[in-house]
């Protein structure tokens, strides 16, 4: 569904809050005053507000006004999926290097899960196709931005692919959120190491875990150990060059003049 402009307005205020330009405790002004600011009407400002409300962002009290809410206290996944919804905002590096971590661990679980037991063959294929589509990409092509994205893509692919197998409802909320921040950092990883030598490891890993040679107790914690060495790299790259959050621009403004452009 295309962005209404309550959708906009409410993209604005949540950028906002996220980099830190309204912060925890601040008021907003009046309904008036705000609707004037944003040059938005106070219906459409109304509704945005409720979407923040309902997103724990802000605490609306009789005679005080309206007051920002700490994120990092309150807010959930769907504070998540909207800053990463919003193409104008940068994230930042310390959600990325938070997001290498996280799934480093949850994958290595994920893995450990999904070969207890016997192997679900239909699982194992579609790995390896997924595997087998990326060497060929490699095998074929020059390397380009363009090879790098449709790298990027099926390595994502290949993520789903065990995060919605093994993962349940926590984790499967949790990889629909994260589905553009987990692209972005795939492609950066993928922009400084060994694809090749990368991808061989997961073949190698597959048939390790086939043929009895990597015991299952074991699977967790070899895989994991070689996601941590693989993705220290680019943490190293997020730590030498670390960004704070940023607006490249108003969500709101750059919609408002689109409309404005196309009346």
């Amino acid at each position: 569904m295309e962005k209404t402009l309550p959708d906009f307005i409410a993209d604005e205020l949540i950028a906002r809050i996220y980099v830190g330009d309204l912060k925890p405790g601040d008021r907003l002004p009046a309904e008036r005053q705000l609707a004037e600011q944003l040059r938005v009407d106070r219906t459409s400002l109304r509704m945005a507000l409720r979407t923040l409300n309902r997103m724990h962002l802000i605490r609306s009290v009789r005679g005080s006004g309206i007051t920002v809410m700490d994120f990092h206290k309150h807010a959930g996944l769907d504070f998540l999926a909207a800053i990463l919804d919003i193409p104008e905002l940068e994230l930042g590096t310390d959600i990325k290097l938070q997001s290498v971590d996280a799934f480093n661990s949850i994958i290595a679980g994920l893995i450990h899960q999904q070969v207890e037991g016997v192997l679900d063959a239909a699982w194992v294929a579609q790995v390896r196709d997924l595997l087998q589509a990326q060497m060929q990409l490699l095998d074929g092509e020059p390397w380009s931005d363009s090879l790098l994205q449709q790298l990027t893509v099926l390595d994502l692919q290949l993520q789903d692919a065990l995060l919605y197998q093994r993962g349940g409802i926590l984790v499967e909320l949790t990889a629909n959120s994260t589905r553009p921040l987990r692209m972005a950092v795939i492609n950066e990883l993928f922009s400084i190491i060994d694809i090749r030598g990368y991808l061989e490891f997961h073949q190698d890993l597959i048939m390790k875990i086939g043929t009895g040679q990597l015991p299952v107790p074991d699977v967790a914690g070899y895989y994991f150990q070689y996601a941590v060495k693989l993705t220290e790299p680019l943490k190293d790259y997020y730590r030498r060059q670390p960004q704070a959050p940023r607006l490249r621009a108003s969500p709101l403004q750059v919609a408002l003049e689109r409309q404005t452009a196309s009346a």
